[in-house]
């Protein structure tokens, strides 16, 4: 689905995400600007664990692995809302899943304990919650897990087959109806990316999903024999003109929608 790949392609989302959430406003930074000290940012974050694993208390919220987890999740997921290049989102996600390797260091060194500041007093999630606030990038506080995301996909993958029927039968006995047909089942799935893209899903996973999906892929112009073998079936089995009667094609995007969390933006609140 060539047009997908295009939609969801970083530089559309780099160009202000109007593409896919709400409108830029004219004096936000554009998230690419970020790259530099954001690529400086993480290294801080993980020095910063280092010497926390090493130094601070048992009970010190730097100390907080699955605080650790979730707001690297949160950072990660907002970079691919925000329109990042891929190759500098995996970047950052790698170096916040390494393993923790406690910092050799003087404990005793005040300048190394400065780095550990914002992680005891606040905690990892509110820290990164706090620095999306002050750059103006958009916070996605939740994220997609990886279970929600193959569950989707499931929903998605386990829908083809019905489709690929339907595709065919209108072809084979209403032919007048697939442009159309096609048209509203990409229109849908290109609504569907925009969606799973605007809660922080990998961009490039989410095309790979979708262009699996495309109607081009379920669809080919039968030969002569398949075309009457298909006007056979289809009018001796008539339950894909329920699928096409009822539109339930469609219910793709209602399934997905009831599988992701709500959106949070600075100006509105959760949605």
């Amino acid at each position: 689905m060539r047009y997908v790949l295009q939609a969801l392609s970083s530089a559309a989302l780099a160009a202000g995400f109007s593409a896919f959430g709400p409108q830029a406003h004219a004096d936000e930074v554009p998230p690419l600007q970020y790259i530099p000290v954001l690529d400086f940012y993480t290294d801080s974050l993980v020095t910063a664990r280092s010497i926390a694993a090493a130094c601070a208390p048992s009970s010190s919220p730097a100390r907080d692995d699955k605080a650790w987890g979730e707001a690297a999740a949160i950072l990660v997921a907002s970079l691919w809302a925000d329109g990042f290049p891929a190759d500098f989102v995996k970047g950052i996600k790698a170096r916040l899943d390494r393993p923790l390797i406690p910092a050799k260091i003087d404990c005793n060194s005040g300048s190394k304990l400065d780095e550990l500041a914002g992680s005891e007093n606040e905690g990892w999630v509110q820290l990164i919650k706090g620095m999306l606030k002050g750059t103006g990038l958009r916070a996605i506080e939740a994220p997609v897990s990886d279970a929600q995301w193959k569950e989707i996909k499931a929903t998605i993958e386990g829908d083809l087959p019905a489709q690929t029927r339907l595709f065919d039968c209108v072809g084979a006995v209403g032919f007048g109806l697939l442009p159309t047909l096609i048209h509203d089942w990409n229109g849908m799935l290109i609504e569907v990316g925009q969606k799973l893209v605007a809660v922080g899903l990998p961009r490039d996973e989410v095309s790979a999903e979708l262009n699996a999906a495309d109607a081009n892929h379920l669809w080919h112009k039968p030969d002569a024999a398949t075309l009457a073998s298909l006007r056979r079936s289809c009018k001796e089995d008539k339950s894909w003109y329920e699928r096409l009667a009822t539109m339930s094609y469609a219910g793709i995007s209602v399934e997905v929608d009831k599988r992701l969390p709500a959106l949070s933006t600075p100006e509105t609140g959760d949605q």
